[in-house]
């Protein structure tokens, strides 16, 4: 049974007569009556009947009428569904995250991305980073916010998004939270250093090593954790000091001040990531991601 001719013996039954209902449907009226009459075959029954007085439903045209409509709406459904889908207006974004870019990055493109997309579902995931690059290769996740670089991967595919300075979060009253000027890699040599662990982010990880490296010294690890609000949070507690990207200082602690460094190298950069497939809802939120620029 083809959906056109279902709608022709809607749009007929609606207006009982054959020349509207062509004039409706932008048909001619013998194409139309073709149209039913194949109709009438296919199911076997009388639909319509046609007399020098006009048009008038049968018994089995009443009952085909309502269940005709349904079938309809139910295909113009789909049809609207499916090309939701294709331009990305539906379905689901799963993404996942370093717990930094909750700071700022991630609440300026998600706002956004309500706003034009609100049928798209958002499952959100923060994840260490390279929890996130396997999530992604994995297909946990489509799309990922990663600190760069990463060691090359053949499916994946990684632009970046933002690069911001860095800080140190030193505990309240201390001495190296007195002034509100920089501090310079080298005023950290002789403390104590909350650093995130290598096994969890080793490329973090060495990136802050490398860095006190460069300016002469080989840093005082006295504690190792898995993210940076509990790196802030040990400062808090007086137990040494934290490397963080400026954008932490939005997220004000009573116990903690912040001091920018000098170095203009001392930089985090964070990227998106995804697999390189044809994904319309995440090429719509990737057209949102900006190209970086230094705060």
């Amino acid at each position: 049974m083809e959906l056109r001719h279902l709608r022709s013996f809607v749009v007929v039954a609606e207006e009982l007569h054959f020349g509207r209902a062509a004039a409706r449907l932008f048909v001619v009226q013998p194409a139309l009556s073709k149209q039913i009459a194949a109709l009438e075959r296919e199911l076997d029954v009388v639909l319509l009947e046609r007399d020098r007085h006009g048009v008038a439903l049968t018994t089995a045209g009443r009952a085909l009428l309502d269940d005709a409509r349904r079938v309809l709406a139910q295909a113009d459904a789909a049809v609207g569904r499916a090309q939701a889908a294709g331009r990305g207006v539906t379905g689901t974004l799963r993404l996942g995250f370093i717990a930094p870019v909750l700071y700022e990055l991630l609440p300026g493109l998600l706002r956004p991305f309500r706003e034009r997309y609100p049928d798209v579902r958002l499952v959100l995931e923060e994840m260490h980073n390279r929890e996130a690059v396997h999530g992604v290769l994995g297909g946990r996740v489509q799309v990922a916010f990663v600190r760069l670089p990463l060691p090359p991967e053949p499916d994946l595919r990684v632009r970046p998004v933002r690069s911001e300075g860095l800080a140190v979060a030193v505990p309240a009253g201390s001495a190296l939270a007195d002034g509100d000027g920089p501090l310079h890699v080298a005023d950290l040599a002789d403390q104590d250093l909350v650093l995130i662990g290598r096994d969890r982010e080793p490329e973090l990880h060495d990136s802050y090593l490398a860095l006190c490296a460069a300016h002469g010294f080989s840093p005082r690890v006295a504690h190792e954790v898995d993210r940076t609000h509990v790196a802030v949070g040990l400062v808090a507690c007086g137990l040494g000091v934290a490397l963080v990207p400026r954008s932490a200082l939005r997220v004000a602690h009573p116990d903690v001040a912040y001091r920018p460094l000098a170095e203009p190298s001392a930089r985090l950069t964070v990227g998106v990531a995804w697999r390189d497939e044809d994904d319309p809802v995440v090429a719509n939120f990737l057209a949102l991601c900006p190209e970086p620029a230094p705060d």
